[in-house]
């Protein structure tokens, strides 16, 4: 794989691995508390309710570091955007420990989520900064596989914590890993961006910090990618938000036979992944992305029409026999979503990357959470609300990207 930095930095081996282990803080930041929560709430003298406010808060604070930190790391360099983001994930980790209050949680929550969204938005600016068409895709493949994995992992090792200890002990994990990261971020990840950018852009009033957004926004091509990425994100956060209620509610699925239903669909997702990578190896991204937007349509119709057909009659079995396949093709949609989106800015890729898993993030979790709220006691909502997002995710991409048509530069 050849470097496509100005700079002429050679990427190493283990840069893969290195930017999945650090685009794992935020599953693992959001995932190894959720067991903890009944418990937190008894601690704090709160409501489990109150406590749910802290995953809210996470979430909002992520989007907000992304969007901030991705201008900032084009500016400042990716380590030093890196590093600030890790000092105030690890420091806010670290006073959340000393917490009496609901409150006080909630607001760290944001803070370590901020710190957060600057460390992990570097890690798509530098395959950006580094590699482009295939290249690009097979390393976001290979990131995206630790997203995926994480949030399996993620509540497992949050109640082996709890098996040692109360629910500090999550919070002593999470600022180590911060800790772990910002030693990997110092020591072993290259700088992507060149000195001539950096004091180019430093030279630029502050004021032009986030003008970068505006030219972003203003390719329309571009935009379809993201558009059709945030529709496909808002599929996959109607499954996540709604799986307690159609499993254990609507299926009568025990809580100890959840995760085997649940991570069915995640497993369906590593494996199309991995079939993504050797795909690379002969088709440019916007095709398989396409082939993967088909798959996902004609599944999730398949769903629909079954939901319509059946009716309550419907068994778990015949719901899995088409969601795994609309769920799964997620593997073959994100990494290449990403690369062909990120081609249009070979300059502010920290910018761009910041948009793009900002908008992914904002729109799917109120897509989801506003299926949630229209669940009826049948599956009608879920599916119908997934349909719609693998069509208009199509639409984007045919209308709006032209994925048909090559990308200039495409290898």
């Amino acid at each position: 794989m050849n470097a496509t930095h100005d700079n002429g930095v050679r990427p190493p081996r283990w840069l893969a691995p290195a930017l999945a282990a650090l685009v794992a803080l935020t599953p693992l930041a959001i995932d190894t508390y959720l067991p903890a929560i009944p418990a937190m709430a008894a601690a704090l003298g709160a409501d489990v309710a109150q406590v749910q406010h802290s995953v809210s808060s996470y979430l909002l604070g992520f989007a907000i570091g992304q969007l901030c930190g991705g201008p900032l790391s084009d500016r400042w360099g990716r380590v030093l955007a890196g590093t600030v983001g890790l000092c105030i994930f690890i420091a806010s980790s670290a006073a959340i420990l000393f917490v009496h209050q609901v409150e006080g949680l909630v607001i760290l929550r944001f803070f370590q989520a901020l710190g957060g969204g600057f460390a992990t938005v570097i890690c798509g600016a530098m395959v950006r900064d580094l590699y482009s068409g295939r290249q690009a895709a097979r390393i976001m493949s290979m990131i995206a596989t630790m997203i995926l994995v994480a949030p399996m992992v993620a509540p497992l090792i949050g109640s082996w914590l709890l098996a040692l200890g109360d629910w500090h002990i999550i919070f002593v994990f999470l600022l180590l890993y911060g800790v772990a990261m910002l030693v990997l971020v110092r020591a072993a990840l290259p700088e992507t961006v060149s000195r001539w950018s950096r004091a180019r852009r430093q030279r630029q009033p502050r004021r032009h910090l986030f003008r970068s957004y505006g030219e972003i926004v203003r390719c329309r091509r571009a935009m379809g990618f993201l558009l059709g990425q945030a529709m496909v994100s808002g599929s996959l956060f109607i499954y996540v938000t709604t799986a307690p209620f159609v499993f254990m509610t609507q299926f009568g699925v025990s809580a100890a036979k959840f995760p085997l239903y649940f991570g069915a669909c995640v497993l369906g997702m590593v494996v199309m992944v991995q079939a993504n990578i050797r795909l690379l190896r002969s088709h440019a991204p916007r095709q398989i992305l396409l082939v993967g937007m088909v798959v996902q349509l004609t599944a999730a119709s398949g769903q629909l029409i079954l939901v319509l057909w059946l009716g309550e009659q419907q068994g778990v079995l015949s719901w899995m026999l088409m969601l795994v396949p609309t769920v799964a093709s997620f593997g073959l949609l994100a990494p290449n979503s990403a690369a062909c989106y990120l081609e249009f800015f070979p300059r502010i890729g920290g910018s761009a990357n910041a948009l793009y898993g900002a908008a992914l993030f904002i729109f799917g979790g109120l897509v989801g959470g506003g299926v949630n709220t229209l669940l009826d006691g049948s599956l009608v909502p879920v599916a119908l609300g997934m349909w719609v997002c693998a069509a208009l995710a199509l639409s984007a991409a045919l209308g709006l990207a032209r994925a048909h048509r090559p990308i200039r530069g495409e290898q």
